[in-house]
């Protein structure tokens, strides 16, 4: 199983080649950093620095052995919308929806809970609960996270960092949001949100967390692994696509999908039983043809 961690608090560029390294020593197998807006242009521009440097990870450097065949961590930059209105919200996605593969929207406001939910231009409603003494989720707006395919992100840093009664209330609220998952079948993600060097955990620890509190390993497997990829691959075909479930294909697939359609024909009229000379036994003359059609106005006849 690969873990995919889609939320990572970006920074500059010390700071993130710091959080990265650290996060890749650790077991994680694909990386999003998440940015301002207003700072998204500016780390573009050093991700290919950052890709450089995460690749001269040592597998000697890996802690406690969690991963016995280490490859390095897949990178890449999203933006994450913090505190702005519904029309704010709107201009940000019409700016970067072409240019990232991943925007998130952190809530916790009711109204911004349900505009996230209705839009199909926003990948992720990040931490719906946020300051607030119940989930930020209803059956309204799971069915509309499932409509929309907007997943949901829990986030491991709110138990990680707060103690008492606000961590009861979070994993009180992550329970209700499973359950509203199991119900609706809305995507579902998990994350760390980390920011710092302490923040970070390994991907052991982190799965026995969410399993400790009633996530079952399917349950897991898709928060790590099957909803992230999934949001990914969708943006990297964003562009090409119409409307919804509809997509732009260039001439060069279309003919090896048809060059492909063609050598499965080949292949299946070549199995043994199916070629032309077996076809003769299905073959029916005009009196068989009768006999069956006189039987056929009988039957019906008798039956009406």
């Amino acid at each position: 199983m690969k873990f995919y961690d889609m939320n990572l608090r970006g920074q500059d560029f010390d700071k993130d080649l710091a959080l990265v390294l650290e996060a890749n020593k650790f077991g994680w197998d694909y990386l999003n950093l998440n940015y301002f807006p207003e700072n998204f242009d500016k780390a573009i521009q050093y991700k290919d620095d950052l890709i450089d440097e995460l690749s001269s990870v040592d597998f000697n450097q890996t802690y406690r052995n969690i991963k016995t065949n280490f490859e390095h961590a897949e990178l890449s930059m999203g933006i994450n919308i913090l505190n702005a209105n519904s029309n704010e919200i709107r201009k940000i996605i019409n700016k970067y929806r072409n240019k990232s593969n991943y925007i998130s929207c952190l809530g916790g406001d009711l109204k911004i809970n349900r505009r996230v939910c209705e839009n199909h231009r926003i990948d992720v409603l990040s931490r719906p609960y946020y300051k607030r003494r119940d989930s930020g989720m209803n059956h309204v707006l799971a069915k509309e996270a499932k409509k929309n395919n907007v997943a949901i992100e829990l986030c491991f840093k709110d138990i990680l960092n707060n103690h008492l009664r606000y961590r009861a209330n979070v994993i009180s609220s992550f329970k209700e949001i499973l359950m509203f998952h199991r119900k609706f079948q809305f995507p579902l993600i998990l994350t760390t949100d980390s920011k710092i060097l302490y923040d970070v955990r390994s991907t052991r620890d982190i799965a026995c967390f969410f399993k400790s509190i009633g996530f079952s390993d399917k349950e897991i497997y898709n928060g790590f692994y099957y909803y992230p990829k999934q949001i990914i691959d969708f943006n990297k075909e964003r562009k090409n696509m119409i409307i919804r479930g509809v997509k732009l294909i260039d001439s060069d697939d279309f003919t090896d999908t048809y060059d492909k359609l063609e050598s499965d024909l080949e292949e299946f009229e070549g199995i043994e039983g199916f070629d032309d000379d077996s076809q003769d036994e299905f073959i029916l003359d005009d009196a068989d043809a009768d006999d069956i059609g006189g039987k056929y106005e009988n039957d019906l006849g008798e039956e009406l």
